[in-house]
């Protein structure tokens, strides 16, 4: 539910679920904690507003913290992932990716992704190898060099790419033609990371968005279809032989990968434009829906923009929005049922737990 799209969902929703800096420390891989200590809640903002921002929730003292950015992040954050020792954010509407520090939480950086008077407006991030890749939404990827801050890279992709995930030496960019409503792109770039060029595209479904990748290697990626007569869905990758195959889950929003479980919602409309919202878990390794009420307690969502999953404890993390006003996340226990409800800002839209 983002910016290719913003406006006719705002219809549908009401009844639906600086100057860059060079830094020459290197930066490690990621490794996987003993323990989580906090998660970090991007806040989209709204479109023109520079009111996005980065709320942190610290598991210990129950403190949440309602903008680490103190109202600097920028206009739009779209994306957000932990990578060695830093926390990366896409700020589509500023054009640049803002850099913290995961312990501290202060700002280190703002990569500028301006050439002259042309704005990359960056969207999904990808890690690999040292590197942190960005897609930006006039079609490319820039590759940015995780030890310096600083782009040291671009290639070209699709129409308006979106979605990215790294896996296998190569990259899986989701190419939506979002721009181009009604005529939405169906295909997936593959770049080779190696050359940094774009090698191959596979067609998949229409209006591509959301993609990530299991530990087995394969790729995931939902589409968003047309708003009308074609409708959404969700797909898998064999990146061996790259098979597309269509899976029959009600996952056609957003979804994140913990294990062998991927956690998903899906936002299903019928003629009358109310919506019927899923929410559910799927397996990887068996290829099997687990549940399609992932929420037992009757709570209602009423319009889901974010989904996380804290791996250590399995609580889920499930936003809602009104797409204007500061909204909440509501944390869901194993079993189902809410353990807590979080005030953050505007469009909550990715968790980073660390």
């Amino acid at each position: 539910m983002k910016r290719f799209f913003y406006f006719l969902l705002i219809a549908l929703s009401f009844t639906a679920c600086e100057k860059e800096n060079t830094i020459p420390t290197p930066e490690p891989n990621p490794e996987p904690t003993d323990s989580i200590s906090g998660v970090f809640i991007l806040n989209q903002g709204s479109n023109g507003l520079n009111n996005a921002g980065i709320s942190y929730y610290d598991f210990a003292s129950g403190n949440l913290q309602f903008d680490i950015a103190n109202q600097l992040l920028g206009d739009t954050g779209e994306d957000m992932i932990a990578y060695g020792t830093k926390l990366y954010v896409s700020v589509f509407g500023s054009s640049r990716i803002s850099v913290f520090d995961l312990i501290s939480r202060a700002n280190i950086t703002n990569i500028d992704l301006t050439d002259g008077g042309n704005q990359h407006q960056p969207y999904g991030l990808a890690s690999y190898n040292g590197k942190v890749y960005a897609t930006t939404t006039d079609g490319y990827v820039i590759r940015i060099d995780t030890a310096s801050l600083s782009r040291d890279g671009m290639t070209a992709v699709g129409l308006n790419p979106v979605g990215i995930a790294a896996v296998n030496g190569k990259l899986y960019v989701a190419n939506s033609g979002g721009y181009n409503y009604p005529a939405y792109n169906n295909t997936l770039s593959i770049v080779d990371i190696a050359s940094f060029q774009e090698e191959k595209t596979l067609t998949v479904g229409l209006n591509p968005n959301i993609v990530h990748a299991d530990s087995y290697g394969n790729v995931y990626l939902t589409y968003l279809g047309n708003y009308a007569d074609v409708p959404g869905g969700f797909q898998k990758i064999d990146t061996k032989t790259n098979t597309v195959t269509d899976i029959s889950i009600s996952a056609n929003q957003n979804f994140v990968i913990t294990g062998d479980s991927l956690y998903f919602y899906g936002v299903t409309y019928n003629p009358d434009y109310s919506a019927n919202c899923t929410f559910g878990i799927y397996n990887v390794k068996t290829e099997q829906l687990v549940t399609n009420q992932l929420i037992t307690d009757g709570t209602t969502i009423n319009t889901a923009y974010g989904i996380g999953v804290n791996e250590k404890t399995k609580d889920v993390y499930i936003s809602d929005t009104d797409y204007s006003n500061p909204g909440v996340v509501y944390v869901f226990g194993p079993d189902g049922k809410k353990k807590n409800t979080l005030n953050v800002g505007v469009n909550a839209c990715r968790f980073v737990f660390y």
